[in-house]
């Protein structure tokens, strides 16, 4: 192995360490719902509010977990694709250093390295849409999806605003490096497969393969 090392060697894993992969570096560190509406967002947490509460009416016939506060009502939209005021992080560097290096797409790609002091409690029926400050919350196992990437969030307290650099640190991955850095990450099991159980992980991983074996042939054949 040639580049995970020296990734690695740069990174302070610590408790409240958490990491997120972009596979473009120039990607935004926003939640999915601040990207639709760039005002002032009291004026429209009225419809994030009632989004919530729609969501927490029609899914109870589909639910396996119950959540037990809004914070894992709202991880469980996240988790489904609703735009939500939460971003994606995991606890494990290696984890986001595979979506970090993701070589469909064509640019270099950043990881993102977060500490933050503040975590929520799942089981708090505190007001989190009344939040002083962005903070992490480690959700139950909620899905298989979920505990593959040792997945966590961070709930930030005015979704249409950037995260703070403040509380970051990125690393570059260069993109002639990412097929080599998927395959160094493939022998330690990192791979679509083991992150996304089911039909559509394994064909990730043939891609991953099919596209690695393709380059190999073209550069030194």
């Amino acid at each position: 192995m040639n580049f995970l090392p020296k990734i690695l060697q740069d990174i302070d894993i610590s408790a409240n360490t958490i990491f997120r992969g972009h596979a473009d570096a120039t990607w935004k560190l926003i939640p999915s719902i601040g990207r639709h509406y760039s005002g002032d967002w009291d004026k429209v947490i009225n419809l994030e509010l009632d989004a919530l509460a729609n969501f927490k009416k029609r899914t109870v016939p589909y639910l396996k977990h119950d959540p037990k506060s809004d914070i894992e009502w709202l991880s469980l939209m996240q988790h489904h694709g609703c735009p939500t005021r939460l971003i994606d992080f995991t606890t494990n560097p290696l984890i986001a250093l595979f979506f970090a290096s993701d070589p469909k797409i064509k640019n270099d790609g950043s990881l993102i390295i977060a500490k933050y002091k503040n975590v929520i409690d799942g089981n708090a029926r505190n007001n989190i849409f009344e939040i002083d400050k962005n903070a992490v919350f480690h959700p139950p196992h909620i899905t298989e999806r979920i505990i593959g990437q040792s997945g966590c969030f961070v709930l930030c307290k005015t979704p249409n605003r950037e995260l703070s650099a403040n509380h970051l640190k990125r690393i570059t991955i260069q993109n002639e490096s990412k097929i080599k850095l998927r395959s160094e990450l493939r022998e330690l099991d990192i791979k679509s497969s083991t992150l996304f159980p089911g039909i559509d992980g394994i064909c990730e991983d043939l891609r991953d393969t099919l596209v690695e074996e393709l380059f190999i042939e073209d550069v030194f054949t």
